[in-house]
Parts: C-alpha cells; sequence; structure tokens
C-alpha cells in the first residue's frame, strides 16, 4: 500500500482492518487483496473494514473496480462490511459487488454492522 495506513485486529467472531490517513485507488485494491487473504489465513469468514480515519471518500470509478475485485475474492461464502462516514456514503460499490453475487453492507454504525456479520444467512 502506498498511503493507506493499515491496522489489524483479530475478533473472535470477524477480522478488523481500521484504516487511516490519505489514499490512492491502488491502495483500495491492495486493502481487499490483504482482506481476502488474513480472512483465508485466519479462517475468519467475516471481514469490518473501518475507514473512519481515511482522509476522503475514494471516487466512483474506485468504487466500481472495489466492487467488482469484492465479489471476485468474497463472493457469497464471507461477508465484508465498510464502516464508513454517513458523508462518505453512496452505495455504489456495495450495489456493484451484491449484482455480483457478494455479501456485503456498508454503514456508518459499527454496532449494526458488527450485527449484521453475525447473523447467519
Amino acid at each position: 500500500m502506498e498511503l493507506l495506513r493499515v491496522q489489524q485486529i483479530e475478533h473472535p467472531e470477524y477480522l478488523e482492518l481500521i484504516c487511516s490517513g490519505d489514499h490512492v485507488p491502488d491502495d483500495w485494491e491492495a486493502l481487499v487483496e490483504l482482506a481476502d487473504q488474513e480472512s483465508q489465513r485466519t479462517g475468519k469468514t467475516c471481514v469490518l473494514v473501518n475507514v473512519l480515519d481515511v482522509n476522503s471518500a475514494m471516487d466512483n470509478m474506485t468504487r466500481y473496480r472495489i466492487g467488482l475485485l469484492v465479489a471476485e475474492k468474497f463472493g457469497p461464502s464471507r461477508k465484508i462490511a465498510a464502516l464508513t462516514p454517513r458523508e462518505h456514503i453512496n452505495f455504489f460499490w456495495e450495489t456493484v459487488a451484491h449484482n455480483r453475487g457478494a455479501n456485503v453492507k456498508a454503514a456508518s454504525d459499527r454496532d449494526i454492522l458488527v450485527a449484521w456479520l453475525g447473523e447467519n444467512e
């Protein structure tokens, strides 16, 4: 990753990646790759990506590419949630990923996302 800083916490039920700082589009692709690799390594089928401390929202082209990559890497068998500032949420990456069969959710409320990650499908 070029600019984005990522801290990883392994909770009993899910993996959390806490992101902060500035970013370039390639950082988001690297983050999805990291989430995929660490999910597989730890055996955690649920991942929470916390981007509350990222300095700016990603552009729509990046959101599209991330939606495609999340769907490809995570598919329907694993869950990935994005804890995002309310003003950065437009559901575009989520819609792209959903339309390709991924199990994803974006919200600005941590409790809602953690509860969703814990739900059985």
